[in-house]
């Protein structure tokens, strides 16, 4: 069987020892032949909690607008791609920041990813 949707993106493990425990969410490959999109708006702020389900942001593909889905429970705890810098993104580009703990998110504040 192909599984190759049933999870449609791939966190990666924690960047940095020096932080809590955290995972960076890449731009997910919202259709079989999406390569890029863009994020129209975030619907979650930095530090809030979500559940699965959740949309946590709007992304436009070169088809559509389509909402992204949190898979588990977390805490939004860094936005890394905003207004202009979340134009023309790259599947698998880091978008944010999650962590489980809502008292982690602060320790992201001036987080900025290791070169993709």
């Amino acid at each position: 069987a192909d599984v190759r949707g049933a999870r449609w993106y791939a966190a990666s493990a924690p960047a940095s020892s020096d932080y809590p425990p955290h995972t960076l969410f890449p731009m997910p490959a919202l259709s079989p032949t999406m390569e890029t999109g863009t994020i129209a708006r975030w619907t979650k702020s930095e530090g809030e909690a979500f559940a699965a389900g959740d949309i946590l942001c709007e992304i436009e593909t070169d088809k559509a607008t389509v909402d992204f889905e949190a898979q588990d429970d977390g805490v939004l705890a860094k936005i890394l791609k905003d207004g202009a810098s979340a134009v023309d993104l790259s599947v698998g580009v880091p978008i944010c920041v999650v962590v489980e703990e809502e008292e982690d998110a602060a320790a992201f504040r001036d987080f900025v990813p290791e070169d993709d």
